[in-house]
């Protein structure tokens, strides 16, 4: 089958010809048809210690058909369309069985760092990893759902907790995840300030909904958030740069009891930039502030996302595809910045 394989920490993909892979008991094996290309791929195989073995096969962001499942397998049949969960977890530890699975206490590493991915004609994954996609959702749009769209779900839902009314700052609005928040913040009633540097990237957030435009260029983050908001400041920012400059600026932007969700990574080996940031522990405790580490979904929360697209409450935002053999192209501008919303391969 083809593949586009990663041969080493930080090198550019290859376009090789390799084995269909073989299915273990709880396994299925999927014909991809699409896998989603954003940041968290770009940044996860230049980072030591996330690749567990090379060469390796990258691509979490799946859709797909099942064509092959082994003798335990009793979640998904041959014929499912299906999607796939980002982490390899037990689904057993007190974690998973509260739905917080990404807190996983036998934590195995991640799909396209730790086992093959998506970025190949066929995959082998853990059955229990799937995730049907319904009738009505297209290959790319159920690819990206799986990471972009399902999110900003749980970082507006849940660690946000956006409601009606309130306003949010969404940093990064124009990128693959943030451009899916928007939609999503305004889903929960938000009403939503889109911060980003580029004019197509904030032209987009507009179409998309957003209430207000913050272009950093202009003047600084925390001054145009808190105009905007007649000096109160936004009830929750949800910053996917996470900067030390934009988070800095998204705790300066906070109203009282305000929450700050930092979803994006700045890893130094990556961006060669500090990526701590400076807390003023007594404004903290006097404006009664909160801080959230989001770190990815639940199972269900892909599921939710799949039908808010069949509902077409929701669209995917897929501004560039690319065929299998391009892949390094998407990944050189996805770290150039240079697109608006996400990009996606398209295989079958």
């Amino acid at each position: 089958m083809k593949a586009m394989v990663l041969p080493a920490l930080g090198a550019p993909l290859e376009r090789r010809e390799v084995p269909r892979p073989k299915i273990g008991p709880s396994d299925a094996l999927v014909r991809v048809r699409a896998a989603g290309v954003g940041l968290t791929v770009v940044i996860m195989i230049a980072v030591p210690g996330r690749v567990t073995a090379f060469p390796r096969i990258p691509g979490h962001e799946v859709a797909g058909e099942v064509v092959e499942i082994g003798p335990d397998v009793t979640n998904v049949r041959p014929g499912d369309r299906v999607t796939s969960h980002f982490y390899l977890t037990c689904h057993a530890c007190r974690y998973c069985r509260s739905a917080r699975e990404t807190l996983c206490t036998a934590f195995r590493g991640y799909v396209g760092m730790a086992l093959d991915g998506a970025y190949a004609e066929y995959m082998a994954v853990p059955a229990l990893n799937l995730v049907r996609i319904p009738d009505g959702v297209a290959d790319v749009d159920a690819a990206v759902a799986s990471d972009a769209i399902a999110t900003p779900l749980h970082a507006c839902r849940e660690e946000a907790r956006v409601g009606p009314g309130d306003d949010v700052l969404i940093v990064g609005a124009g990128g693959g995840v943030g451009i899916h928040a928007v939609q999503m913040a305004k889903l929960c009633g938000g009403r939503v300030l889109a911060a980003d540097l580029a004019d197509a990237k904030l032209e987009m957030a507009r179409t998309v909904g957003a209430d207000e435009l913050v272009d950093v260029r202009r003047e600084p983050l925390a001054r145009q958030a808190l105009a905007l908001t007649e000096g109160r400041g936004v009830d929750a920012a949800i910053d996917f740069v996470a900067s030390r400059e934009t988070l800095e600026a998204c705790l300066a932007s906070l109203a009282p009891a305000g929450r700050l969700v930092v979803v994006g990574s700045r890893p130094r080996q990556v961006f060669g930039v500090e990526p701590t940031f400076s807390v003023d522990a007594q404004l903290v405790l006097n404006r009664a502030l909160e801080i959230h580490g989001s770190r990815y979904v639940t199972l269900t929360e892909i599921a939710q996302t799949l039908e808010l697209l069949r509902q077409r409450r929701l669209r995917a935002v897929v501004t560039r595809t690319f065929p299998l053999d391009a892949a390094e192209e998407a990944h050189r501008l996805v770290r150039d910045n240079a697109l608006v919303g996400r990009a996606a391969l398209e295989i079958g």
